[in-house]
């Protein structure tokens, strides 16, 4: 009976992460090796940290995918409506796939940052940005507009 109930919580307290946003659990701070949702999880049900963290990085991979996806059809339908070229909806893909790749070597450094410096790193690579979309003709709500306000990316103020 333990069991089967241990697998709808499971996955009802990983759905509703996927829907807040990992950052935000990441947001709560850490007490260790693992976020803290993660080490809570653990003790209460007794599982293995390895293999929490490996449904969250699962679901986390799977968002991700699915974000890329989306991103993916709104520029193949920009590209049909006449908005942008073939050739900007492949630079745009480039240059998403890079700043991503980019992040992802090194994680730690944002958040040895004060807010101060994270602040001012985020304005430097927001003018890199408007400079490369300006080189290369593309208006920046075709690369961030899908995700925030207005058009614009959250932080692209």
């Amino acid at each position: 009976m333990k069991n089967k109930l241990l697998l709808p919580v499971l996955a009802l307290v990983i759905f509703g992460l996927a829907v807040l946003g990992v950052s935000q659990v990441k947001a709560q701070g850490q007490q260790g090796k693992y976020p803290l949702i993660i080490q809570k999880l653990v003790e209460r049900f007794g599982l293995k940290e390895s293999d929490v963290q490996a449904v969250f990085d699962e679901v986390r991979q799977e968002r991700q995918l699915q974000m890329q996806e989306r991103f993916e059809e709104r520029l193949d339908q920009a590209v049909k409506d006449g908005k942008i070229t073939e050739s900007q909806k492949q630079a745009i893909l480039a240059k998403h796939k890079e700043l991503a790749e980019k992040r992802l070597q090194n994680p730690k450094d944002w958040q040895n940052m004060t807010p101060e410096q994270r602040r001012q790193a985020m304005q430097e690579q927001k003018k890199e940005l408007e400079s490369w979309a300006s080189q290369n003709g593309i208006d920046l709500k075709y690369f961030f507009g899908w995700f925030g306000m207005r058009g614009e990316h959250w932080w692209f103020k």
